[in-house]
């Protein structure tokens, strides 16, 4: 038999299906503490090399790892109004309120979190804000970019960021309504 079939015979019963959890996906997500902005650079840097490895040049990732997690680059986008939080002990996000949006600027999880739902937290968390999401991922970012669609994302358009010095990222703008 179909499964339409069946769906319309029974589709006016309702059915009590036991829940089942395949993993804990309850995280916390709380707001950095002074040390989680003095050990910052230390968590991110292997997930950059991880995830960037393969897509851009050591340079680039080791150029963009200092302009966003350096002391002074941390207090540049402090300054700008940016919010970091921890995703449990194992990811961290960063976020910035704009007028009309809230955008998505870090969303990094060490491997042994992937796949447990924590960005669909993450994404809900930022939601609260009432505003669309917004994000940028690196056009080679296959993982991310699944990650982000699943979770409803669409790709708005493409960018290329000149970084200086034939450093360029070129990215893709994803939105989600809210």
């Amino acid at each position: 038999m179909l499964w339409s079939t069946v769906f319309t015979k029974f589709h006016k019963k309702t059915f009590d299906f036991p829940r089942v959890t395949l993993y804990n996906t309850s995280m916390e997500i709380t707001a950095f503490t002074p040390q989680d902005f003095a050990d910052i650079y230390q968590f991110m840097h292997p997930l950059w090399h991880e995830t960037y490895g393969q897509i851009l040049p050591k340079a680039q990732i080791d150029f963009l790892l200092d302009k966003f997690f350096s002391e002074k680059g941390l207090n540049e986008y402090r300054a700008l109004g940016y919010e970091y939080y921890k995703l449990g002990k194992d990811g961290v996000l960063v976020f910035v309120e704009r007028e009309k949006e809230t955008y998505m600027d870090k969303l990094y999880l060490r491997p042994e979190a992937r796949g447990k739902g924590y960005p669909a937290q993450a994404f809900a968390f930022m939601a609260k804000r009432e505003k669309d999401l917004v994000l940028s991922a690196n056009q080679a970012n296959a993982r991310a970019i699944r990650c982000y669609q699943k979770n409803g994302f669409v790709i708005e358009k493409t960018v290329d960021v000149d970084l200086g010095n034939g450093m360029v990222n070129h990215d893709y703008i994803l939105r989600k309504k809210i």
